[in-house]
């Protein structure tokens, strides 16, 4: 076995979970009755003095605040910092649900499969949360990206929610204007004509195939599309989802 081998193999081991469904390679901390203090586990990194808790004190400037003397209410969270709690938690699946798309009003329902450990009595278990996204809870260019914005907040909620941390979430906060720069990065690709057109790349899928599939499905107005930009973001998001269950099976 070459070194390279075996170093790849030792750190694969790191990553494996122990017979209470715990990684081998994380330091867990622990409250009285024994559950995972999932909070004090949160890097400080990820952390942020929650701006609107400062609104009366004209004289404070966040970036020299130590974060480690705030209260829950005084801080927020970064989607980074949730997306790293969930990976150490460990989950073998993370699926939305558009329960609303409106050019104006967005909801959406993320449902995470949690894997088994302890604290769940070994089995796995089935998380949802809802959040949505208007003109009124979001600012600056959030607005223009409402579907982005539910989609992340859902799964912030449903993360927090399950694990018990009262900490909102950056990206929870409407009027904020530390937006994490990882939405501002990726959310044209998450607009539902985006993923519906790189969903139909990577099937080689043409647009008649979509209309005449959405025809025989009697999609309302499907008989009219003339382009994607004529499909509701409700129903782009439902073709998507029968591309993909097409194509896994």
């Amino acid at each position: 076995m070459s070194k390279v081998q075996h170093r790849y193999e030792a750190q694969l081991k790191n990553f494996s979970r122990d017979n209470f469904g715990l990684l081998e390679c994380v330091n867990y901390n622990f409250n009285e009755d024994n559950t995972i203090n999932w909070r004090s586990m949160i890097n400080k990194e990820h952390l942020v003095p929650n701006r609107d808790a400062f609104k009366n004190q004209k004289d404070v400037i966040l970036k020299e605040i130590d974060i480690t003397s705030l209260q829950d209410n005084q801080l927020l969270i970064l989607l980074a910092g949730i997306k790293e709690l969930a990976q150490i938690r460990g989950y073998k699946n993370v699926r939305y649900d558009v329960i609303q798309a409106q050019p104006d009003y967005v909801a959406v329902k993320c449902t995470i499969d949690w894997l088994a450990n302890y604290e769940t009595s070994n089995q796995e278990v089935s998380f949802s949360a809802l959040a949505d996204a208007h003109l009124d809870n979001t600012k600056d260019f959030a607005k223009n990206f409402l579907m982005a914005i539910a989609e992340n907040r859902a799964f912030i909620r449903a993360v927090r929610s399950f694990l018990k941390i009262n900490i909102v979430g950056n990206d929870e906060m409407g009027k904020t204007t530390h937006i994490d720069s990882e939405i501002e990065s990726s959310v044209t690709a998450t607009q539902p004509i985006a993923l519906l057109q790189k969903t139909m790349d990577e099937h080689k899928i043409t647009f008649e195939q979509v209309k005449n599939g959405a025809i025989q499905k009697q999609m309302s107005g499907a008989e009219n599309w003339k382009s994607l930009e004529d499909i509701s973001p409700l129903s782009m998001f439902t073709i998507i989802s029968g591309i993909k269950n097409k194509n896994k099976k």
